[in-house]
């Protein structure tokens, strides 16, 4: 084995799509399962034949959407068992599966765990009825506590919780209660994004028509805040601008991502990432479904493709790694880039000199003035 890298399985399925939800998703009432199937299969074969994923193994698994749990857990078994015959899949793998509470029962959820799945992330995103509707989700509170419930039943003990705030119409209070029942579930894992209005979607139109209005700022820092506290308060690290985990419970999927490691993405609307030949390349897939599912059965979905420029892989090295409360290391950029990273990269003074990065441990990371600023300081430095 030459090495290893994460493998992320996209299905593209939903019952709805939210009206936030910019993913290559699709709403529909039924789904080519196994023509499916076979094409992720069909696309990891082609894949693994080439560098750098020829001889490596598998890390993490990620099966992610659309809804994947809306699969048969026969299914998710087959796919399983074709990675792990086609390519060494590691003892420890991390291997997830999306869920939506209301698509999963105790029974389903044990049949998931008996196919290979070892830890689960639930779109939870509130526990009140009103946001839930203002979101477009299709599941009720008390389908997300069941489900929760019906998880640990099931045996899964590496469970991932997402959250949602600063919703249009949301209070301090109700975010409050939110981020309270999470701790009381004691998730081994907690996602908590702040909503976003991504160009494409439903609620960006509405934003620009002024049919929809956004939280105000304020109020989205306290509540940013507010999960900042009460999570460190409960036992939990924060360890990226959006995670938290229990000791030794970091989503090790993702990591891979903001750390540069090497990552395969199957399926449609797919992304990958390699970092041979020069400073990397990365490709993506065909995104509707029924075209993806051709061009994997003639041997490549490829889309598009794009070879990596020094400049391009030397911010990213930078703004992905700065995602990590652990920040990056400049050796390591040295070392990979071949000059000192405040050479490649001389704003890196002034957001020093303005209190924004910080040096801990020999690392370069965010400060908690930064931490709040993130998004304008990666605007500087890509």
């Amino acid at each position: 084995m030459s090495g290893r890298f994460s493998l992320y399985v996209h299905i593209p399925y939903c019952q709805a799509k939210c009206s936030y939800c910019d993913f290559n998703s699709y709403a529909a009432t039924t789904w080519p399962e196994d023509a499916y199937a076979d094409a992720l299969l069909a696309e990891l074969r082609h894949r693994v034949a080439e560098p750098p994923f020829a001889a490596a193994g598998v890390a993490t698994i990620f099966f992610g959407g659309g809804t994947p749990s809306l699969f048969r857990p026969r299914t998710i078994e087959r796919l399983l068992t074709g990675i792990a015959a086609t390519c060494p899949v590691a003892a420890d793998a991390e291997i997830t599966l999306e869920a939506n509470p209301g698509t999963v029962e105790r029974a389903r959820l044990a049949d998931f765990r008996r196919a290979g799945i070892r830890r689960l992330s639930f779109g939870i995103q509130s526990f009140h009825s009103d946001l839930l509707a203002t979101l477009g989700r299709l599941h009720g509170p008390d389908d997300a506590r069941a489900a929760i419930d019906a998880a640990r039943v099931a045996g899964f003990d590496d469970l991932n919780l997402d959250l949602i705030f600063a919703v249009p119409g949301e209070t301090r209070t109700q975010w409050e209660a939110d981020v309270a029942e999470i701790v009381r579930f004691r998730p081994e894992h907690v996602s908590a994004y702040n909503l976003t209005y991504e160009p494409g979607t439903p609620f960006h139109t509405l934003r620009a028509r002024g049919a929809l209005a956004p939280l105000g700022d304020e109020d989205e820092l306290w509540m940013y805040q507010h999960a900042r506290r009460a999570l460190a308060a409960a036992g939990y690290a924060h360890y990226e601008i959006s995670n938290f985990a229990q000791p030794g419970h970091e989503a090790r999927h993702n990591r891979s991502y903001w750390r540069g490691v090497d990552y395969l993405g199957l399926g449609a609307g797919a992304h990958s990432y390699a970092h041979l030949p020069a400073w990397g390349r990365r490709w993506s897939n065909e995104r509707i479904p029924e075209r993806y599912i051709a061009a994997a059965g003639r041997g490549d979905p490829t889309a598009s493709a794009e070879t990596l420029t020094f400049d391009t892989a030397a911010a990213e090295f930078v703004v992905l790694g700065l995602r990590e409360m652990r920040g990056i290391e400049p050796a390591a950029f040295a070392a990979r880039f071949g000059r000192p990273l405040e050479e490649i990269h001389p704003e890196i003074a002034a957001l020093r000199a303005d209190g924004l990065l910080v040096e801990r441990a020999g690392r370069l990371a965010l400060s908690e003035r930064g931490l709040l600023l993130a998004d304008s300081i990666f605007t500087r430095l890509v």
